[in-house]
């Protein structure tokens, strides 16, 4: 994910699970006073959801046409300067890197239809 989107670096406090959500949106939580929108990056991404978003839980806080969106995460390995020679994205080691597009996470939430998985507890899509 470029750098450009993340606001933060975050630790999760309180997830709060909402039962209507689409799959994908694991919960809310507050960080500094906002609530946020927790979304499963393994869900959205590759189709396949983490273990449930819970306090402690890492995050990147991405800022999105001004809307901010806490994208749980497993761990942040590292973060380079990469670049592209107009259709793979390589960091200073010559390692390919998947970049993860955030209007494109949003757009599987939103997307109509049984939706890539479980629903936000684990149990059938809502």
């Amino acid at each position: 994910m470029e750098l450009r989107w993340v606001r933060e670096v975050a630790t999760l406090g309180f997830v709060t699970l909402v039962p209507t959500a689409p799959p994908g949106l694991v919960g809310v939580c507050n960080l500094h006073g906002t609530i946020l929108p927790v979304l499963d990056a393994g869900l959205l991404t590759v189709g396949q959801a983490g273990a449930p978003a819970r306090q402690g839980d890492g995050a990147l806080i991405l800022q999105l046409d001004g809307v901010a969106t806490a994208l749980r995460v497993d761990q942040v390995d590292e973060v380079v300067s990469a670049h592209s020679d107009g259709e793979v994205v390589v960091d200073g080691r010559g390692r390919r890197l998947p970049l993860v597009d955030p209007d494109q996470l949003l757009r599987r939430l939103h997307a109509p239809g049984p939706g890539p998985g479980p629903g936000p507890a684990g149990g059938p899509p809502p």
